[in-house]
């Protein structure tokens, strides 16, 4: 191994490569154990985890070969991608697993503030409000595909 890559970073989580293990590090100890226990429910196969020391999940690297990367052309079949396709869509169409600590009171939070944001884009002529109150009424129809969003 020669380098740590960083994979994406904020202020509440971060992930990084290092060789074939991808290190979740993450400021909620209840999020970051919800990422293990997701990841054993899933319907599909997925990483190994190796460790998980609070904060940090430890992840092997999926095998195979990429299927591209951001900014060059694919080299991937289109069998190669319709495999991925289905293997998305089955994740999909799982139940999502259980958030211990997480219940109404953050949904209620996040509907509020999707209030606010769906307001601002048609108080500020950003989007046309029938278009907004469609695609709201679709983000909050149960198995919907499109989650909470304008």
């Amino acid at each position: 191994m020669d380098e740590v890559k960083v994979v994406v970073a904020h202020s509440e989580r971060a992930t990084l490569r290092v060789g074939d293990v991808f290190l979740k590090v993450d400021a909620d100890q209840a999020r970051i154990d919800v990422w293990g226990e997701a990841m054993a429910l899933a319907p599909v196969p997925t990483p190994a985890v190796l460790w998980h020391k609070p904060p940090v999940l430890a992840i092997a690297a999926v095998p195979g070969a990429e299927l591209g990367r951001l900014g060059e052309p694919s080299t991937a079949s289109p069998a190669a991608w319709a495999a991925a396709g289905a293997a998305v869509r089955k994740l999909h169409d799982a139940p999502l697993p259980p958030w211990p600590g997480r219940g109404g009171r953050v949904l209620d939070e996040l509907a509020a503030d999707l209030d606010g944001q769906c307001e601002w884009l048609v108080t500020n002529g950003v989007l046309p409000a029938d278009l907004v109150s469609r695609n709201r009424q679709a983000a909050e129809e149960p198995r919907s595909g499109r989650g909470l969003r304008c």
